[in-house]
């Protein structure tokens, strides 16, 4: 597991955390567009692994579908 990812049960990952500042360095994108796009304004500053793939896979399917009605 990463080493900036903090578990909060050992080393259970999906209940691990990881804060917006470290994915946005990681990623590229600012913090303000990952809660906008991402999280569409509802994220705290630390999330859980296991919101992080829920609110990644809904953007994906959104702007896929978008892509495809064009």
């Amino acid at each position: 597991m990463a080493d900036n990812i903090q578990t909060t049960n050992g080393s259970e990952e999906k209940n691990g955390k990881v804060s917006l500042e470290v994915l946005a360095k990681m990623t590229g994108f600012p913090v303000e567009v990952i809660k906008d796009e991402i999280f569409r304004g509802e994220a705290s500053d630390q999330i859980s692994l296991e919101s992080l793939r829920t609110a990644m896979l809904s953007y994906i399917d959104s702007t896929m579908l978008m892509n495809d009605q064009k």
